[in-house]
């Protein structure tokens, strides 16, 4: 909707930044996106782990990023982010690398950004 222009993802700029082949970073990203799309097309929740960013859960309707402490700490240091969490509690609700994705999530697939590993969990009768 709009006059949004799309503008095409540079895979070599990428793969530079992260220091691999355009080759493997354009099939790792168009994997990673491929999937998520199937995923979400089929109406399944997603727990989409960018690893040390934080987690990306999509419910149903629902969608919230979880971001990693560690992360937000290393964007804004410690001292901003000291800040933040008096000014804006909410982004107190952070997840450590160690919490097991898993338990973030209703029920689903685990997608981890950017290794291809697939992990489904089995639904929870108490959530």
């Amino acid at each position: 909707p709009g006059n949004k222009e799309v503008e095409p993802l540079k895979f070599t700029q990428v793969a530079k930044a992260v220091c691999m082949s355009w080759q493997k970073t354009e099939n790792c990203i168009q994997g990673t996106t491929s999937l998520l799309s199937h995923c979400l097309g089929k109406g399944e929740n997603v727990a989409f782990v960018l690893r040390d960013v934080g987690v990306l859960l999509i419910e149903g309707k629902t969608v919230k990023m979880r971001f990693y402490y560690n992360f937000l700490e290393r964007m804004v240091g410690k001292k901003n982010l000291e800040k933040a969490l008096f000014k804006v509690p909410q982004l107190l609700d952070t997840v450590s690398p160690a919490t097991p994705v898993a338990s973030l999530t209703f029920s689903g697939r685990v997608l981890i950004f950017p290794e291809f590993e697939l992990e489904v969990v089995p639904k929870s009768p108490l959530r």
